[in-house]
């Protein structure tokens, strides 16, 4: 005779699989499954940052340029207005740079 815990199934009415089973279907679905989602976020990598990047080429020299030219040496509009030229020119070369990295 067989026991009640011999004939356990899911909610899905399949029977339930002790070996784990399951986790292993999950990685050979069809229809985004975890390698589904392995290999998009891999293919995705290179475009998430792009944003800091940008961001980080224009906004840090004019920052540096206040907050430690302007403020340590008293010479307040200079230290700014020079790091917005520094990052002008960063925020291009960096978009030159993406643009030859991404092949467009």
């Amino acid at each position: 005779m067989a026991s009640a815990d011999d004939n356990e199934t899911t909610a899905a009415g399949e029977p339930e699989d002790p070996s784990g089973s399951a986790s292993r279907r999950s990685k050979r679905s069809s229809s985004g499954g975890l390698d589904d989602w392995m290999k998009a976020l891999r293919e995705m990598a290179p475009y998430l940052d792009l944003g800091w990047r940008l961001a980080g080429a224009a906004a840090g020299p004019p920052l540096i340029g206040h907050f430690l030219v302007d403020v340590w040496l008293g010479t307040t509009p200079w230290g700014l207005l020079s790091g917005c030229v520094l990052g002008i020119a960063a925020a291009v070369l960096q978009l030159k740079q993406l643009q030859n990295e991404f092949g467009s």
